[in-house]
């Protein structure tokens, strides 16, 4: 058991600190090669953030534990509404400033749906893989095409938000960063995907219930810091954006890559019971975050905020009771 959980921690912190080295490292190479910030923050700096989750899907999927891959999927989203905007706007109240509920918001209720829709027939096909990732593309192309266009928002600011050095330096120590990144995310993708698995069996709970506990909370770490942050700093489209793009990342490109590699099954608990909870968060986002008196910003105050992190809370405990 403490090689197991031992396993979990070194897993987490490689994940989290391989993350950082190959964002910094891609940034800057696309930097030298002269790629705007505002194309390299939604596909380097998305895709790398997320990277996390998604070794852990293919490498969970590859090594025979399809419930960590979905549960992982799925468990994070659930997190990044219920417990990381919740705790969030309890260090102050969220307001919205921006279109986000009128533009990506009905973005991540679709793919919400659909991810959902695609698994009532307990797999994700090769072929509904290609539709996600080219969903995702698309979102993407939508997002620069809007950046271009000046409607700059919650998204793209925190996509603008981390720093790339402007400095100008050779391509060798990029490199050294991307490599030393990939090198630290296969092998903690490794090790929480082992451990993790491990205690599931030790503990006498089903992998799909660790998928959405513990993986999902490890790879959720990065998120539950950037809104944290986004808050302390009256950067509220920030928090709301990020726990926002996350969940849509989470479902186009995270489950759509395993499942273009191989089939992804689904078990028939996590349909019935993890699916819709995941939509429930979603839906809850719109009467939490829209104002309900007419000419007022929105915003997620602390009762609001409490309730997510409680009913996240009572989530976790009937995932383990039952």
């Amino acid at each position: 058991m403490i090689l197991y959980a031992a396993a979990v921690a070194a897993g987490i912190l490689a994940l989290m600190w391989g993350a950082d080295r190959f964002v910094e490292g891609a940034a800057r190479l696309a930097r030298r090669l002269g790629i705007s910030p505002i194309i390299v923050g939604l596909t380097v700096v998305s895709f790398g953030t997320s990277l996390p989750e998604l070794l852990i899907t293919v490498t969970a999927a590859f090594m025979g534990h399809p419930d960590v891959a979905v549960g992982n999927v799925v468990g994070s989203n659930i997190a990044n509404i219920g417990l990381i905007l919740g705790t969030a706007s309890l260090f102050r109240p969220l307001m919205i400033h921006s279109a986000l509920l009128h533009r990506e918001y009905p973005a991540l209720v679709v793919v919400s749906v659909l991810a959902w829709l695609m698994a009532k027939d307990a797999v994700f096909s090769r072929f509904e893989g290609l539709l996600l990732l080219g969903g995702m593309a698309l979102f993407l192309w939508w997002m620069a095409k809007s950046a271009q266009q000046g409607h700059v928002d919650a998204l793209l600011e925190e996509a603008a938000e981390k720093p790339v050095s402007s400095e100008k330096e050779g391509v060798r120590k990029p490199l050294i960063y991307l490599v030393m990144g990939l090198v630290c995310l296969t092998l903690g993708s490794r090790l929480l995907v082992w451990g993790g698995v491990g205690m599931a069996r030790a503990f006498g709970v089903s992998e799909l219930v660790i998928g959405l506990t513990l993986v999902a909370l490890g790879t959720s770490l990065p998120e539950l810091a950037t809104s944290v942050a986004g808050a302390i700093k009256k950067e509220d489209d920030i928090a709301v954006g990020n726990v926002v793009g996350s969940n849509i990342f989470n479902i186009l490109a995270i489950l759509g890559v395993p499942a273009t590699i191989m089939p992804l099954q689904v078990s028939p608990e996590a349909f019935r019971r993890d699916f819709p909870v995941m939509l429930l968060a979603t839906f809850l986002l719109w009467p939490v975050c829209r104002s309900w008196k007419a000419g007022r910003q929105g915003r997620v105050n602390r009762v609001e905020g409490g309730a997510l992190v409680v009913g996240y809370l009572g989530y976790m405990t009937y995932l383990f009771v039952h």
